[in-house]
């Protein structure tokens, strides 16, 4: 070997040559070390389990993890822990992510019946009048039940509106942070990840609890929340390139054997025990270098949606006891903003929109009904922008249609075009369906009302949505209807409508003027109504909530006035009429907002045979009158109540009897204790909503409230006047509960009139 020797100027240059790189050996750059933009580091993984509301200790890790400044390569999630994963994924920050979780209310993603508001107005007065809807499906000689006790259509919207929109991706990998979901495929029951699609619809399948939501149709299978077969994904985050994995466990515990006293909890018991199982699974699959945490929650449960605060805490607080070995992962502050802003870069690229120009809208109408009727009810054309809420309203109006179990939408990129995917899908347990009446009511005097029914709707038995209603209703009256109804084009403006009834009503027709019965000793006709009824109609459906219709109407029957003998009289009446119908009340019973109007007018002729008697003919005209306006403030409701009605018509036993008397109605009165010829009613009613009592699934709403009334019946119009009326008001408390209104009031009028009333359910007014 041939040695050169070195002058002092190579020397020193060798020197300041090589200072840089052993410092450099002693002292490792972090961003190299971890990660940065090139060099090596670890891909961290985040796992997160299902669990509900305490789910929300994961944004409490993701906050630590941010402020160590730890990167995260990969996301995998199951159930809630697929929703916050999901979120994470798309670039949100955690301050982002807790943010929108917490403005979200989780308790309207299991209220899947549509609001008042949105049902058409005779979707309004069939849900009204049998209150109790079950919605039991009747298939040829078959009874069946729905897939779920919710559909999902409420949670689809809003992880729709948490995903703001996002558009359908081809893989997982494209969003900023990689992403999978957990599911169950029910027909294997087995586990099944989502690497594509759409987002929100991945994060419902991985949220869809057996039972409870409907299963997500996800190309051919059948998907639902991913807990029992795989609750902490950490094989999936393994395969897919994670060289460390933080798992986060929040899954339920086992019950102690005090608790074990139901069949619920037995069937809960069995449930987390199959969570665990697979859980101890994934946990066995943690290295070294793996960091897993387990928080303690307490007495919060899966449903404690307004405790997620206290979750986020929960989770900051476990995620700092394992600092020693989460700050490991930490990166330097240059090398973390460059991680964080490739993260927004991408997130930029890939990210949701406000409003989008669609192209082209894709019907796949899995329905009877016609896709020219479901395109008219969208309202979503191609060629023009189209904003969240204008695509969510679109199919708020095709869901009011109570045709669908559930209906979703997706916007897919398709060389250069936004295309506008709409997925329709009737109700699999119709198309005929039951529902039911309930209603009592008590004076605790002497006048007690109780009524039981059913009604059989058979849908979209044409291609534009057409109806067979049938309803039958036992008790202190009897009711039977059938009701054929047909819209007259897809857009449902006009419509058609025929129906056939038959009614027998006891009621004591009470006469406020002197007459001749006076020799019998009489105040009133203990009568029997009894009439069978046929009603044609051509309506407009000016809006969803208004409508204008003419028909014609014609009743045959008798009156039966079993304390007067031989008194009988049998009757037949036909005319044309006019009727003008309007309501956006919120509620029909408690109202805050809205307004309702009903106005009748019609021509009739009227032939009265009674035993004995030469026959009667006349005619005149009829008309009723009914107003409810509310005005709120706060949880203060003030209601201006206006009602009337009269026939011109001269038989003395009036066949339009108008009556008033019972709560709200000249109340101290008994039902129909006021009756004749015309009525007249104005009032104002106080509502009080002292507790909203939102338990979810269902909300009952206790109100207190009063109200002052002035009207009276007359035989004569020219007897009309406030000086020939009552005063009257009442106090009450009532309940806005699934079985319809309840209400305990106590009411007073003048003349020394009073009464306590209870009524439950449909009301008899």
């Amino acid at each position: 070997m041939r040695i050169f020797p070195l002058g002092w100027t190579h020397l020193l240059m060798l020197l300041l040559t090589a200072a840089p790189l052993m410092v450099a050996a002693q002292n490792p750059d972090p961003a190299k070390q971890h990660g940065g933009a090139r060099g090596e580091r670890p891909k961290v993984a985040l796992v997160l389990s299902g669990g509900g509301a305490k789910g929300a200790a994961h944004i409490g890790v993701l906050k630590v993890l941010e402020e160590k400044r730890i990167p995260v390569d990969i996301v995998v999630g199951t159930s809630m822990g697929a929703y916050v994963a999901g979120m994470y994924a798309m670039g949100l920050s955690a301050e982002e992510v807790e943010r929108m979780t917490l403005a979200i209310d989780w308790n309207k993603g299991y209220q899947d019946k549509v609001g008042r508001n949105e049902l058409s107005l005779r979707k309004k007065q069939q849900s009204e009048k049998y209150q109790l809807r079950t919605d039991i499906g009747i298939n040829g000689d078959q009874t069946q039940l729905p897939d779920g006790f919710f559909q999902g259509q409420s949670m689809a919207s809003l992880l729709r509106h948490a995903t703001s929109n996002l558009p359908v991706q081809k893989s997982f990998d494209n969003l900023p942070i990689p992403y999978r979901a957990m599911a169950t495929d029910m027909e294997t029951v087995t586990p099944f990840v989502l690497d594509h699609g759409s987002l929100a619809k991945a994060m419902q399948a991985s949220m869809s609890i057996p039972g409870a939501l409907k299963p997500v149709d996800w190309e051919g299978r059948i998907l639902t929340d991913g807990g029992t077969v795989n609750n902490m994904p950490v094989d999936v985050a393994k395969a897919m390139g994670a060289d460390v994995v933080i798992a986060v466990d929040i899954g339920a515990k086992l019950r102690t054997r005090e608790s074990l006293k139901s069949g619920l909890a037995i069937i809960d018991q069995l449930t987390t025990y199959m969570t665990q199982v697979g859980t101890e699974k994934q946990k066995a699959l943690l290295g070294p270098k793996d960091v897993l945490l387990s928080p303690e929650f307490g007495d919060i449960g899966i449903a404690d949606f307004a405790r997620m605060p206290e979750g986020i805490k929960i989770g900051e607080t476990v995620a700092m006891q394992s600092s020693s070995q989460l700050d490991t992962l930490s990166l330097s502050p240059d090398a973390y903003a460059e991680y964080r802003n490739q993260k927004l870069s991408r997130r930029a690229e890939r990210s949701g929109q406000p409003a989008y120009y669609i192209d082209k809208v894709e019907i796949i109408n899995k329905s009877r009904l016609s896709d020219d009727t479901v395109r008219a009810m969208l309202k979503v054309r191609p060629d023009k922008v189209q904003t969240y809420d204008s695509l969510e309203a679109g199919i708020r109006r095709l869901y009011a249609l109570e045709s669908f179990d559930r209906i979703t939408y997706e916007v897919e990129e398709r060389g250069g075009e936004n295309v506008l995917v709409v997925n329709a899908s009737e109700k699999n347990w119709g198309p005929g369906y039951l529902n039911f009446q309930l209603g009592f009511s008590d004076d605790f005097e002497s006048n007690s009302n109780y009524n039981v029914g059913m009604s059989y709707t058979l849908t979209n038995v044409n291609d534009w949505g057409g109806e067979w209603l049938t309803e039958a209703s036992l008790g202190t009256a009897k009711h039977f209807k059938t009701d054929f109804y047909t819209p007259l084009e897809p857009s449902q403006t006009y419509y058609g409508e025929a129906s056939l009834a038959y009614d027998k009503t006891p009621r004591r027709v009470f006469f406020t003027e002197q007459k001749d019965l006076d020799v019998y000793g009489l105040r009133y006709l203990d009568s029997e109504y009894s009439f069978t009824s046929v009603d044609l109609a051509l309506g407009w459906n000016r809006q969803p909530w208004s409508r204008l219709s003419f028909g014609l109407e014609g009743q045959v029957g008798g009156v039966d006035i079993q304390n007067l003998a031989d008194a009988d009289i049998d009757a037949l009446s036909w005319g044309p009429y006019v009727r003008f119908e309007h309501d956006t009340l919120d509620s029909r019973y408690f109202p805050y907002e809205g307004i309702y109007w009903d106005l009748k007018g019609g021509y009739t002729n009227v032939r009265l045979e009674q035993t004995g008697e030469d026959t009667e003919h006349g005619e005149g005209l009829n008309y009723h009158l009914a107003l409810i306006k509310p005005w709120s403030w706060g949880r203060h409701s003030l209601n201006l109540l206006l009602e009337g009605g009269g026939s011109t018509s001269k038989e003395e036993v009036p066949l339009y009897v108008q009556d008033l008397g019972g709560l709200f109605r000249l109340s101290g009165f008994q039902h129909y204790q006021l009756s004749g010829r015309y009525s007249l009613l104005g009032g104002l009613r106080y509502i009080y909503r002292v507790s909203d009592n939102d338990f979810g699934a269902f909300k009952a709403p206790l109100f207190l409230g009063g109200s002052i009334e002035q009207g009276n019946v007359w035989d004569s119009g020219e007897k009309i006047s406030l000086e020939n009326s009552y005063t009257a008001g009442s106090i009450y408390v009532g309940v806005e509960s699934f079985l319809g209104p309840i209400f305990l009031g106590y009411g007073m009028a003048e003349g020394g009139h009073d009464m306590f009333y209870l009524q439950l359910g449909t009301t008899f007014d």
